[in-house]
């Protein structure tokens, strides 16, 4: 009995002092290879999907870049473009160096830059989604910004976090989109033992340590 009890013990501090816990994430954990920036080795790649055309209607395209995990993802419906001037559509993602000044706050991402090839129209009613891995995740969550090209300003647009560290908004246009951290934001930390974990683990061994005491001092029948 009390061999039981000093291992449940051992097994129980183990496991509440463990830095990790697993990851909301469609993967291993801390899979993710480290951000690849625009100049630096290894350098991040682009990405391009061709779909035919129908109708006037360009097929479905999806352009992801090949990290692990992809900096860039564009899924888009069927009907997503228009036009009715060739048989074939390519949708190019391009990673820049950022220039220009968001509207607040700092790069935390590559520019990507999204051309289609030759010319179509995005539909109005358009249903397709951009997501954008970040560099380092923080808290308060980094915001995606767009530009349409070169020179032009950058807008902030409605974006929100999905997994660990994508922010996801909706496709809106060909043109320019990155990630933005937000002034004062501070980043996550991937593991470590934080303050509450700590009272945590020192709550959990202490209370361990007296229900362990308590049920070796019970008489037991082999000590009458």
């Amino acid at each position: 009995m009390r061999r039981w009890l000093a291992g449940a013990l051992l097994i129980t501090v183990g496991w509440l002092a463990s830095p990790t816990s697993v990851p909301i994430y469609d993967g291993l954990p801390n899979s993710d290879e480290p951000y690849r920036y625009v100049g630096k080795t290894p350098a991040p790649t682009s990405a391009s999907a061709t779909a035919t055309v129908s109708g006037g209607q360009v097929g479905a395209l999806r352009v992801q870049t090949a990290e692990t995990g992809p900096q860039l993802l564009v899924d888009l419906a069927p009907g997503a473009f228009r036009t009715t001037s060739t048989s074939k559509v390519t949708l190019t993602g391009t990673p820049l160096a950022p220039t220009g000044t968001p509207p607040r706050g700092t790069f935390d991402s590559d520019v990507y830059r999204l051309a289609v090839t030759p010319g179509a129209t995005l539909s109005p009613d358009q249903s397709g989604f951009l997501f954008l891995r970040t560099a380092v995740m923080t808290k308060p969550n980094p915001v995606v910004v767009y530009r349409t090209g070169e020179g032009a300003a950058w807008t902030e647009v409605p974006s929100q976090l999905t997994g660990r560290d994508i922010m996801a908004t909706t496709f809106k246009a060909v043109g320019d989109y990155a990630v933005v951290r937000l002034p004062g934001s501070k980043p996550i930390s991937s593991g470590g033992l934080g303050l509450t974990r700590v009272l945590f683990l020192g709550g959990g061994v202490l209370l361990l340590v007296v229900i362990t005491v308590l049920v070796l001092r019970r008489p037991h029948d082999d000590e009458d």
